[in-house]
């Protein structure tokens, strides 16, 4: 038997577009069509649809919530890596981690769009290099539930590990063996001291935090102006008076003028007295 071939109209890219936005308020751009037909029609021929407009009926129709979370997690873009902008775990090594080891213990971190977990097991070795196995806590959050998975499991492809610093595989990576061959794994110490669950940054955190250091880099892009400030709004209401946030070194947080103190580039500080209205 052949297998089918699927075409994607403008018509049904917009559809599923929409849905896609109403489950993750992200908005894909135009030129994602060709990355959404080839991903998605992997689930058309599982299901054994016809048409891209019939998976997205599928979609709505869904009472389980198992295939609204399966369009987030296809359609969610998740390019990670460990210590990705090296600026930012400088400053947490030299600056941040001595500061706070100062004020309070434990120190609570947040990773907030935290992929498949390299950013906060990178923030984890930092801390642990600096405080030993006790003393903070990191927190990991995704809207996809899949790379929360991957978080949890703490095993990546050997590759990945050739951004850690020498010192930091040795010392917080085990090598893969058997059926785990060609992949590294995050020693169980500095997992236990990690916990990651699925979020969406546009509701308000609710039974979590406060936290010393909230991560939030490279995902604003996806969003558009009214996104952004609702996101930022939720994110903040989650950080102590004296607390840190950390974007990405292409955002910047004009917008936030109101509540939000720049302290370097990327780092913000909230504005001591500062009413910060619900996202």
């Amino acid at each position: 038997m052949a297998t089918p071939s699927y075409n994607l109209t403008d018509r049904e890219f917009q559809e599923i577009r929409d849905l896609f936005f109403s489950l993750s308020g992200v908005l894909l751009a135009d030129t994602k069509k060709s990355l959404m037909a080839g991903r998605l029609a992997k689930i058309l021929r599982e299901l054994q649809l016809d048409t891209y407009h019939d998976y997205a009926d599928y979609v709505r129709a869904d009472k389980s919530g198992f295939e609204k979370q399966r369009l987030v997690d296809t359609l969610t873009t998740n390019e990670t890596y460990f210590f990705r902008e090296e600026a930012h775990f400088e400053l947490l090594r030299k600056e941040l981690i001595p500061e706070l080891k100062s004020r309070r213990s434990p120190i609570t971190v947040w990773s907030a769009a935290c992929s498949s977990g390299p950013e906060p097991y990178s923030i984890a070795m930092e801390l642990a290099n600096h405080l030993g196995y006790s003393g903070w806590q990191v927190t990991g959050s995704d809207i996809s539930q899949k790379t929360v998975t991957m978080a949890e499991n703490g095993v990546y492809p050997l590759e990945m590990a050739e951004r850690v610093p020498e010192h930091y595989r040795k010392k917080y990576c085990l090598k893969g063996v058997r059926s785990q061959e060609g992949k590294f794994i995050i020693k169980g110490e500095i997992r236990n001291s990690c916990q990651f669950f699925t979020w969406n940054l546009m509701k308000r955190p609710v039974g979590f935090g406060p936290f010393d250091i909230i991560f939030l880099r490279n995902m604003l892009i996806y969003f558009n102006a009214t996104e952004k400030e609702t996101i930022i709004r939720n994110i903040v209401s989650a950080l102590r008076p004296d607390g840190y946030l950390i974007v990405g070194h292409s955002e910047a947080l004009n917008f936030a003028q109101a509540y939000l103190n720049k302290v370097k580039p990327t780092v913000y500080q909230p504005i001591q007295g500062a009413v910060i209205q619900a996202g």
